[in-house]
Formats: structure tokens, sequence, C-alpha cells
């Protein structure tokens, strides 16, 4: 495990690359992970460090980073935003595929995670081999007001009877209800760009030789993906998730963070793209 500062531009970034393991047969493909934003991606560091060391004992070099703004990268959590992520996300890309020197790559992304891989998977010079999303946001807008409501609940489980009834105590703890999400800041700038570039209603954004989505909504993800570009993205498959976790609220504190039926689909995905 080698940690690294790298610059997109004047914005510095930390990554964690992980070699493949001493006792594996190193291949010729690397895996990019991609956080989701916020608390999401708290509650998913398990389940990213669970896929890294998997992937490694596999064989494949991997790279786990942290978009500016977030995480261990420069920046306060206010410069987090969507197509800052989106260019971090190619830079990260860019740097494993030096560090590693593989022949192909592909990307890994949770929740919002997922919609900045599949909007960063056009910008590399060669497509993905492999895109895999796990329950990525359908509508923006939507998300947008599922995490201000998961912080007025959170807020109110805080201060119980009193914050139904205190409105000065809501002000106060409070004062922009959609300008933060479970302690994390939501610009104007960035709440925009998510509302405007992640939907249903917007073309198909990924770019890779194959694609899997686990979702929770599988009819709407599969009329949304048969719309596609079939020479960007010629193979797709659309499967449920089977996850009845909500990564965004504390409720998460108390679920398995680990979906291992995820990490068997990610590297029976990845092994077979391999041997394919």
């Amino acid at each position: 495990m080698t940690p690294l500062r790298f610059l997109r531009d004047a914005r510095e970034l930390f990554a964690l690359h992980l070699e493949p393991s001493a006792d594996a047969a190193a291949r010729d493909h690397a895996v990019l992970l991609c956080n989701p934003f916020g608390q999401e991606a708290i509650r998913a560091h398990r389940l990213y460090r669970v896929l890294g060391d998997r992937l490694t004992a596999a064989g494949f070099h991997v790279l786990r980073f942290d978009y500016y703004g977030s995480g261990d990268s420069a920046g306060d959590d206010a410069d987090f935003d969507l197509d800052g992520a989106i260019a971090d996300t190619v830079a990260a890309g860019n740097l494993l595929l030096q560090r590693s020197r593989a022949g192909k790559l592909s990307c890994l992304g949770l929740r919002l995670g997922g919609n900045i891989a599949a909007l960063a998977s056009s910008h590399w010079a060669e497509a993905l081999d492999q895109l895999l999303l796990f329950e990525p946001v359908a509508e923006g807008g939507s998300h947008l007001l599922a995490l201000q409501q998961s912080n007025a609940d959170t807020m109110a489980g805080m201060f119980g009877s009193r914050w139904r009834i205190d409105p000065a105590l809501r002000q106060f703890n409070l004062p922009d209800p959609g300008g933060e999400a479970l302690g994390f800041a939501l610009t104007p700038a960035c709440k925009a760009q998510i509302a405007e570039r992640i939907g249903l209603h917007q073309p198909w954004p990924g770019r890779a030789r194959n694609t899997i989505i686990l979702t929770p909504q599988v009819d709407a993800f599969t009329v949304w993906a048969a719309k596609r570009d079939l020479l960007a993205s010629p193979r797709l498959h659309v499967a449920p998730s089977d996850s009845d976790i909500d990564w965004a609220t504390n409720s998460a504190l108390n679920t398995a963070i680990v979906p291992r039926a995820w990490v068997d689909h990610a590297l029976g995905a990845l092994t077979e793209a391999v041997h394919a």
C-alpha cells in the first residue's frame, strides 16, 4: 500500500495505491474505486477496504482516492462539487494507469460515486473495461431532498420534541436546511450540478465495454440503459441490489455495511473480463 499526494491542476489530492498481493500473479488490469459523497462515503469505508483487499489478492492494481474537499485531500468540504469530482476521477485514473502500467482500467462506484464514475468514463482515451455501479443515484434532485430529510431527521432525533417546537433551536443548529447533509456542506453550485446532471432523463453517460448496475430500481434503470449508445456501451446488465442499507443515515451503523454478494459480483465480473 503506497500513500500518494498528486495534483490535478492546483488541487492536491490524496490516494492509496494498492499493489497486487505478493502471492498473486499481477494482472494487466487496474481498478479505480470512486467514493460516494459525505456520510455515505464514511459508511462505505469498510466496503471499499474489503473490495481493495479482495481485488489485490486476485492480482489487480487498485487505487482508492479522495475528491478535492473530501477525506484526506486538500480543500474544505464546501470546495466539493460534482464537476470537480469528475475531473478528479479522471486524474486519479490516469495516475493509476501510469503507476500500474496496466492495459485495462475499470471503475467501481457506490451511490453518487457510481454516477461520478459513469460521468468520468467518457474522458479517458480508451473505454473502460468494466463499469460497476452499486445503487447509483437515479435522480439528483430527489437525492438532494433525501439528504436534506435525513439531516432533519437526525437533528430531530438528537433534540427530541424540542426540535419540533423550538424554531430558535432549529435556526441555530441548521440555519440553511438545504446547505448541509449530515455534517457535510452542500453549496448551491454543487446542488445545481447534481440536480442538472444526474437523472434518468439525461442521456446514458457511460463508456465501457461492459457495465453492471446493481440497483433496487431495476425497471427504471433498464429502460434508461436501453436508450444508450451501443457503440460506447455495448454490454450492460441491470440486476437487483437486494440490499436494504440506508447509506445516508445513522441507521446504517446498525446494518451490515459489506454486502458480500456485491463484492462477489464485482470480483466475478472483473475476473471473467480478464479471462474473456
